[in-house]
């Protein structure tokens, strides 16, 4: 409660706060009243918003919640960030002017607002189109000891679906589904985070997720939001009976969970473990994985990992005996940019390996930036991945 009650006061200050100075610096353009009294509507609106936010979302139950929170969080970043940059840069402006610097002024004054709409679009773009324009990663990976009848070996790696938050009728599923099925691959793996918190998320979904296809199966592993620790249950047993709840799902799926354990792929004569562990991740995420547990019986084959937190492989998994792990979890922070082999994301101050392929000492890694989005219903210029790996022994 008192949670709430301060998320509701600090959203109205930063609203009232942000209004105050953006009309400071513009009223001299309201030649009549009726502009500000205009101006003042809409951040009053604003304020009823968040105030029936506040009412609202308590009585929600279930995936609904997260659902209408993160469009209320898209919407007020939609409007208060490319306020909050003209603010900034437009303030130069207003030292200009004190200067004497009339036309330097007019400049800084005019790039503001060309800052402040680029933001907008690109922001109104990330929600309206970019969360669910798919693109394809294409990477091609050496393993020196993969054995022959691997070679050419396809692998979709989807993650972090976070299916509460779309509405039932999404379109991007069935798009991504139709996109998997097209490429034909040979084993198709999920890294994690299927849901937000609850297991019901899946059930809207179940037959389009079933409509998955690979030859050799498909396979999964949990993320940190699959436990259901981000909710307050009324009982411990209720948290338990979500997460079976959630395994039963993902079974209806036609995903297999590798849980702490892995398969052994086999053509012809030839081996390669898929192994796979529950979440694991550095506090505040739970932590569940249990890798040696997870390679038990892999000595001298090829080893695939899925492991949902990048973290891990610095961590532990370098000292493993694993070819290649997949992993997600960031999302590449839903904010970036990607021109060609240029890559940048607020994510890489936080986790090193964030997005693409890495390796170490013939160890490799790659790290998916995810299908789906958490918290802003958007991405921005971090498209939703599916990533296609093709193995290789050919390591020239």
């Amino acid at each position: 409660m008192k949670t709430g009650l301060f998320i509701l006061i600090a959203g109205i200050l930063c609203v009232l706060i942000n209004d105050s100075l953006l009309y400071l610096q513009i009223k001299r353009y309201f030649k009549r009243k009726i502009y500000s009294y205009l101006f003042w509507f809409q951040s009053l609106f604003f304020v009823a918003c968040i105030v029936g936010y506040h009412l609202f979302i308590p009585t929600l139950k279930g995936p609904e919640a997260y659902f209408w929170v993160e469009k209320a969080i898209s919407v007020i970043l939609l409007f208060y960030t490319p306020k909050t940059l003209y603010i900034i840069v437009n303030a130069f402006s207003l030292l200009l002017r004190k200067m004497k610097c009339i036309p330097a002024a007019k400049v800084i004054s005019r790039l503001a607002l060309g800052i402040a709409l680029l933001a907008f679009i690109m922001i109104l773009n990330g929600i309206t189109w970019y969360r669910y324009s798919y693109k394809i990663e294409r990477e091609t990976v050496c393993i020196k000891r993969l054995p022959d009848n691997f070679n050419n070996f396809r692998i979709i790696q989807l993650t972090d679906l976070h299916l509460g938050s779309y509405g039932e009728h999404y379109p991007g599923i069935t798009k991504l589904v139709n996109e998997v099925n097209r490429l034909k691959p040979d084993l198709i793996v999920f890294t994690g985070d299927m849901v937000n918190s609850f297991a019901s998320e899946i059930t809207p979904w179940i037959e389009s997720l079933r409509e998955l296809k690979a030859k050799y199966g498909k396979y999964a592993i949990t993320g940190n939001h699959d436990y259901g620790t981000y909710v307050k249950w009324p009982t411990r047993e209720d948290q338990e009976n979500n997460l079976k709840h959630f395994f039963k799902n993902m079974e209806l799926t036609g995903f297999k969970m590798l849980n702490n354990t892995n398969i052994p792929l086999v053509i012809g004569s030839d081996t390669l473990y898929l192994a796979g562990v529950e979440n694991w991740g550095l506090p505040p995420f739970p932590c569940f994985g249990q890798l040696s547990q997870a390679l038990e019986g892999t000595a001298r084959h090829p080893v695939i990992l899925l492991s949902h937190d990048p973290s891990h492989w610095r961590h532990e998994v370098l000292n493993y005996p694993v070819d290649l792990m997949l992993a997600g979890h960031t999302h590449a922070m839903q904010l970036g940019i990607t021109i060609g082999n240029f890559r940048w994301s607020p994510a890489k101050y936080v986790y090193p390996e964030y997005n693409g392929l890495y390796e170490s000492n013939g160890q490799q890694l790659y790290v998916s930036r995810g299908v789906g989005y958490l918290g802003f219903a958007g991405r921005i210029g971090q498209r939703p991945e599916i990533t296609l790996i093709q193995l290789t022994n050919d390591c020239k």
